[in-house]
């Protein structure tokens, strides 16, 4: 196709900069899952957006922090992967928190990788004038910065604007996905998400990074015209599964309420969805585990 430019785009930063909101945003589509709670994205995530010129292909990382177990581990490996070989590496900062001296650490170790960097300032829609402009002023001076972006990803504010400045780094011509992909992921993967998501709204801080979801059954019944999905959340501590559950089942069902809304909008079909707490000690160091849940290091 003459003219068409493809590329893959990497989006780091910290933990709750608003990766995962600014690929959805991005793509228009949810295949990101969104909490207020830190370190919600753990899988290199991809997001696909295809034009009749162009193909971007963003990588949503997991958030950088340093590693206190093996799934820390896999999710920063995952990053050091995920940017490698990439046409441009986006830096995302939340605006209305400020760029600390981590965020420029961290622009520093990406910035000096052989790609190039473009900053995003997000959450600018609630962000005060004055301080905004002291924030993008440390940005300025950075020299491996090549331009920067100031975005409300929840008000579509200037994203249209980013995609279009993103093209001019796309360096090859090869349409790697089909005109209708918008994510690598598969079905069940997507729905393992949605229900952590849930669990990450509506439980306690507590339980968030000690919680992941397996699937037992995901199946289409033609009979019921419905899909017929079994699954586990999996917590490390015998004193998070009540917390799970709630008093008289009232958690697990709200869980699973908000839960199945969102596989039925994505599945685009009536779902049937069972849950069941299971308790797997100090989950998280485990190697066995973390693949059961999908976390293979093999795979990065």
């Amino acid at each position: 196709m003459e003219n068409f430019k493809s590329g893959f785009l990497a989006l780091v930063g910290k933990p709750n900069a608003g990766k995962s909101t600014l690929l959805n945003s991005l793509i228009r589509q949810k295949v990101s899952i969104v909490s207020p709670k830190p370190q919600t994205t753990r899988n290199k995530v991809l997001g696909i957006w295809t034009q009749d010129d162009c193909q971007m292909v963003f990588v949503d990382m997991p958030g950088i922090i340093k590693p206190k177990n093996t799934l820390g581990q896999y999710m920063e490996k995952s990053i050091d992967s995920g940017v490698r070989d990439v046409d441009c590496v986006v830096y995302v900062t939340d605006g209305h928190k400020g760029i600390s001296d981590d965020d420029l650490a961290l622009m520093q170790k990406y910035g000096a990788k052989n790609s190039p960097m473009v900053a995003v300032v997000t959450k600018t829609d609630i962000c005060q004038p004055e301080k905004l402009m002291e924030e993008l002023n440390k940005l300025n001076s950075l020299p491996f910065v090549k331009e920067i972006y100031c975005v409300s990803a929840k008000r579509n504010k200037n994203i249209d604007a980013l995609k279009d400045g993103l093209k001019k780094y796309l360096t090859d011509t090869v349409k790697y996905f089909d005109d209708d992909d918008v994510t690598d992921k598969s079905q069940r993967f997507l729905v393992t998400e949605i229900i952590r998501e849930k669990i990450l709204l509506l439980c306690d801080n507590e339980i968030p990074h000690g919680v992941g979801v397996t699937i037992n059954k995901m199946e289409y019944d033609k009979g019921r015209k419905l899909w017929d999905i079994d699954a586990n959340i999996i917590v490390e501590k015998s004193s998070h599964k009540p917390i799970v559950i709630g008093k008289q089942g009232k958690m697990l069902k709200q869980i699973g309420s908000y839960a199945r809304e969102s596989i039925e909008k994505m599945l685009q079909s009536k779902v049937y969805l069972a849950l069941w707490v299971k308790i797997k000690e100090d989950w998280r160091n485990s190697d066995f585990m973390l693949r059961e849940i999908g976390y293979d290091k093999k795979e990065l």
